[in-house]
C-alpha cells in the first residue's frame, strides 16, 4: 500500500509537468515515448522481462531512477535497453510494463522538463533518488548539446550531497559520484559525495565576471569542500589545510547557505587544530588562528540574517584565547605553595601522553626527592595548575575535548587519580559538562585550602553573558555556593 501511494504521487507530479496537447497515438503511448527517448523507472523497484508478457521470465531487477533507452513502444510494455544494468553482468535489454515508467524525449524540451522535475522532487526526501537521477541527466544532456549550464550542477551536486546522507540505501544511480568508506579510520561505512558536479560548477565560471556568480561559486567551493572533508580531519597537516580553506570561504564569501556551512565547519576544525597546536607547543600559532577566527565570525554575524552563527564562531575563538592560558607552555609547568618553612612544589612534566604530577617538599634548602602522585594529567592549560595553601591538593585546567575546558582536581595527601569538579559536585557544574562548549577557569583556593573557586561558561549555540562562579569542598567536591552576579559573596568564600 506505502509503495502504490509513492508511486501515484510522483506519477501526479509527473503528469503535471509533462502534459503534452498532441493527440493520442497508436497503442495509448504518450508523444513522450519516442524511439531514443529517456525512460526512468519510477517505483522503488521494477522487474525487466524476457518478453512484453505480465508472465514472462524476469531477467533483472530495476531500482528506483534506473536510466533506460526506449527502443519500442506496446500497450503495456515497452522494450528498452539498459545502459547501465544495476547489477555486473545483468541483462542490458528486456521489457517493463509502461505504467513503471516516465518518459522524457530528445531535445531541449525533454531536457527542461528534466531539470523542472528534478528540482520539484529534489525538495523532499522520498524523491530525491528519483531527482538526483533527473538532474543527472540533464546535466549530460546539457554538456553534449555544449551548453552546460552551472544552476543545474549546482543543483545535481546539493541533491546528491542530500541523498547520500539518506540512511537505508544500498546503491545509487549509475555515476552519481557517491562513494562508501568509513566515516573515521576503523569506524562505520557511510556514503559520500565525491563533489564532482560542484568541480563542474567552478570549473564553468572560472573565466567568466563575478556578478551574480559570486554566489554560486560560493555554494559550489562550500560543496566541494564538504565533499573533500566529510568529517573534521584527523591529521595535523590535513587540519591546517581543511581550517584554511573554511576560513578563506567565511572571509571572503557572500552567498548566506554558503557562510552558514563554512562558519561552522570552520568553528569545529579550528578547536580541533587549536588543541593539536597546544599539545605541540606551538601557542604563537594558536594566537594568529584566534586572530582570524574573531573577526571572521564578526563577518558572518554581519552578513547573515541569523547572527547565532557567527557569533558561535566568535565565542569558539574565545575557546582558541582560552587554551593558551597565559601564553607559556602546557607542559612543563609548576605551582608553590608555603606553610612557615615548609615549601611544596607540585610540578606537571614528563612527554605528550606520558605526563606526570610530582610534589616535592623542602625545607630551606634541604628539598625532599619529588613524589610521583597517582594523579595523572593529559593536556592541561598553561599557567592553570595551582596548589592549595595547605599543600593538600592541586587543581589546573584540562583540555579534555577540542570544545571542552575542564576543572580538575588531585589529592597530593592521598594516592588517588585526578578528579573533574564537575562530576564530584553535581548540580549545575555536572549538567554543563553536558553541553556542547565548556570553559572553566579557576579562580583560586580559599586561605586555608578548603574551598575552591571556579568560573564556568557553558553553552550548546552561544555563550551567556557572563560565567557562572562557583565554589566547591576541596574534600569531597560538594557545590557550597554559585552565582553569576554576586562577585562580594564568591570572593568572602574564598579568603
Amino acid at each position: 500500500m506505502k509503495t502504490q501511494g509513492w508511486i501515484s504521487i510522483a506519477g501526479l507530479l509527473i503528469v503535471a509537468v509533462l502534459t503534452w496537447t498532441a493527440p493520442a497515438v497508436a497503442f495509448g503511448q504518450t508523444p513522450e515515448e519516442t524511439p531514443g527517448a529517456d525512460l526512468f523507472v519510477m517505483p522503488r523497484e521494477a522487474v525487466l522481462r524476457d518478453k512484453p508478457k505480465a508472465n514472462a521470465r524476469i531477467v533483472g531487477r530495476l531500482p528506483a531512477g534506473t536510466l533506460l533507452k526506449l527502443v519500442a513502444t506496446g500497450e503495456r510494455f515497452l522494450q528498452v535497453d539498459v545502459p547501465v544494468p544495476p547489477e555486473p553482468g545483468g541483462a542490458a535489454t528486456g521489457y517493463v510494463a509502461r505504467e513503471v515508467t516516465a518518459a522524457f524525449p530528445e531535445g531541449a524540451d525533454g531536457t527542461r522538463d528534466l531539470v523542472t522535475v528534478g528540482r520539484t522532487f529534489a525538495r523532499t526526501e522520498t524523491y530525491r533518488r528519483l531527482a538526483a537521477a533527473f538532474l543527472l541527466r540533464a546535466s549530460d544532456r546539457l554538456a553534449k548539446a555544449g551548453t552546460p549550464d552551472p544552476t543545474v550542477d549546482l543543483l545535481l551536486g546539493e541533491t546528491a550531497e542530500a541523498l547520500a546522507t539518506v540512511e537505508g540505501i544500498s546503491s545509487y544511480p549509475a555515476g552519481l559520484g557517491i562513494t562508501t568508506r568509513p566515516d573515521v579510520p576503523g569506524g562505520a561505512y557511510r556514503h559520500f559525495y565525491r563533489g564532482d558536479a560542484f568541480a563542474r560548477v567552478l570549473e564553468l565560471t572560472k573565466n567568466q565576471s563575478a556578478g551574480d556568480l559570486s554566489g554560486l561559486r560560493d555554494r559550489a567551493t562550500a560543496g566541494l569542500l564538504r565533499a573533500r572533508y566529510p568529517v573534521t580531519s584527523a591529521s595535523l597537516a590535513e587540519l591546517w589545510q581543511e581550517t584554511a580553506a573554511w576560513l578563506q570561504l567565511v572571509e571572503s564569501g557572500s552567498d548566506p547557505a554558503a557562510l552558514v556551512s563554512a562558519a561552522d565547519r570552520l568553528g569545529t576544525a579550528s578547536l580541533v587544530l587549536g588543541r593539536y597546536l597546544l599539545a605541540s607547543g606551538k601557542l604563537d600559532l594558536i594566537a594568529t588562528l584566534e586572530n582570524r577566527i574573531g573577526p571572521a565570525g564578526g563577518r558572518a554575524a554581519a552578513l547573515l540574517p541569523n547572527k547565532t552563527h557567527g557569533r558561535k564562531l566568535i565565542a569558539r575563538a574565545a575557546i582558541l584565547r582560552a587554551m593558551r592560558g597565559d601564553g607559556t607552555r602546557s607542559f612543563p609547568q609548576e605551582a608553590q605553595s608555603r606553610i612557615g618553612p615548609v615549601e611544596r612544589v607540585v610540578r606537571i612534566e614528563g612527554k605528550l601522553g606520558a605526563l606526570v604530577l610530582t610534589v616535592q617538599t623542602g625545607v630551606g634548602s634541604t628539598r625532599e626527592l619529588p613524589r610521583r602522585t597517582v594523579a595523572v594529567p593529559v593536556l592541561p592549560v598553561p599557567g592553570s595548575l595551582r596548589i592549595s595553601p595547605d599543600g593538600k591538593s592541586a587543581a589546573w585546567v584540562e583540555v579534555a575535548g577540542p570544545s571542552t575546558l575542564l576543572p580538575v582536581i588531585a589529592s597530593l595527601a592521598k594516592d588517588e587519580p585526578a578528579r573533574e569538579v564537575a562530576f564530584l559536585s553535581d548540580g549545575r557544574p555536572l549538567r554543563d559538562r553536558s553541553l556542547a562548549h565548556v570553559v572553566g577557569a579557576i579562580s583560586g583556593y580559599s586561605g586555608d585550602g578548603t574551598r575552591l573557586g571556579l568560573s564556568i561558561s557553558a553553552w550548546n549555540e552561544t555563550p551567556g553573558p557572563s560565567p557562572r562562579f562557583t565554589v566547591v569542598s576541596v574534600a569531597t567536591g560538594e557545590l557550597l555556593y554559585e552565582t553569576s552576579k554576586d562577585m562580594r559573596a564568591f570572593q568572602r568564600l574564598l579568603q
